[in-house]
């Protein structure tokens, strides 16, 4: 004897994809700069052959480097991997689901939504400072891009950079 699913638990996707529907409205005007980050990170990775714009232009890791290649890892069940790259792409994994249960899952706002971002910002901007001391420039994915555009444009960049980081 099966027992049949309740008319709550039943109704749960359509519940989903109706408050999705509604955010997608509700922020549809997101959709442009969103399509011109895409198109701006395709196009670094195929000119360039990196997805930051901002490594590409200064030729510094920037806050979040790795974690593109973090969350590959993780999706791929490499940890130790992803780890490696950005350490704080369990935490942000985390917070990512925390913040979807609660707004498509329980159709509530999100507890503590701007703490959890405030805290994140903060962690990325310390652990990049302490990574950046620790293992620029000799350490993936914290090295120097010599192939970056301010030295193809900005005489003498390359000295400056080096002056200002110590490399």
């Amino acid at each position: 004897m099966t027992m049949p699913i309740p008319p709550s638990i039943k109704s749960l996707p359509a519940r989903i994809w109706s408050r999705v529907y509604a955010d997608i409205r509700e922020y549809w005007w997101l959709l442009p700069g969103s399509i011109v980050l895409f198109i701006s990170a395709l196009l670094a990775r195929v000119l360039f052959s990196a997805t930051c714009p901002f490594y590409q232009l200064l030729g510094v890791p920037c806050a979040g480097c790795g974690m593109s290649r973090a969350v590959r890892f993780l999706l791929t069940a490499q940890f130790a991997r992803a780890f490696f790259m950005n350490p704080l792409v369990f935490v942000i994994a985390l917070f990512i689901i925390y913040c979807l249960f609660f707004r498509y899952g329980l159709g509530k706002p999100v507890p503590g939504f701007t703490v959890g971002i405030t805290i994140l910002a903060v962690s990325l901007l310390v652990l990049y400072v302490v990574r950046m001391y620790l293992y620029f420039p000799n350490r993936v994915p914290y090295v120097f891009n010599y192939d970056n555009l301010m030295e193809k444009i900005v005489p003498g960049y390359r000295d400056f950079i080096r002056r200002v980081l110590r490399f």
